[in-house]
């Protein structure tokens, strides 16, 4: 991968958007953390869940978009090893929003922090990921979106056990199972990507539809 292709893809794929924006978040997770965490009438750093839950999935929202190019069948008839490509975006994805997030829960990491912020990056990137094959780029945010506001909304007070799993997002870092969820959805919704990449939507007159 020359550097100027690299350059070209990144740009194509609305790269400097996606960074800025990542920023963003991470500055209002870091203010917001501490604020919530500081409050005497919350329940400590896990008055972070939160953040913890929405800072991931805003990134992996913003991650979304940048999954599929303006005409991907297009860019699916250059002779670009395209599985690599789409290997290394998403894992760069997941590492740029996840190392940044990391930075602003540093301050307790072991509760509702850096470990639970990165771990809630992993698994929502892969569910973006997955929803990318399933719904097209422009729609792969909605799963995770979903399925993250209703296990927040559901607010399990169990830790561990069946709700280590179901509930990953809202565990504390320390569930063990919570992160076996997550590293399984990054792994098969990577793999997913890697394979197919985003569904292609074919624009034919004011509809556009979608075909593999």
């Amino acid at each position: 991968m020359s550097g100027r292709l690299l350059r070209l893809h990144l740009r194509a794929r609305r790269a400097p958007t996606f960074l800025a924006g990542v920023g963003v978040v991470a500055v209002l997770a870091w203010i917001g953390g501490n604020w919530l965490a500081s409050r005497p009438y919350f329940d400590g750093p896990a008055a972070r869940i939160p953040v913890v839950t929405l800072a991931p999935l805003l990134g992996a929202t913003l991650l979304a978009p940048t999954l599929g190019g303006a005409d991907e069948e297009l860019e699916r008839g250059t002779p670009l090893p395209w599985p690599r490509w789409r290997l290394g975006h998403v894992l760069l994805g997941a590492t740029l929003i996840g190392g940044t997030l990391m930075l602003a829960g540093l301050r307790t990491p072991e509760v509702f922090g850096a470990y639970a912020l990165l771990r809630n990056t992993l698994g929502c990137v892969g569910l973006v990921a997955g929803a990318a094959v399933l719904l097209g780029a422009r729609l792969a945010w909605v799963a995770a979106f979903g399925y993250v506001c209703a296990v927040y909304a559901a607010a399990p007070r169990q830790i561990g056990g069946a709700a280590g799993v179901w509930a990953w997002p809202v565990q504390p870092s320390a569930v063990g199972s919570s992160w076996v969820v997550a590293l399984v959805l990054l792994v098969v919704g990577t793999a997913g990507y890697r394979r197919w990449g985003a569904r292609a939507g074919v624009r034919k007159g004011p509809f556009i539809y979608k075909k593999r």
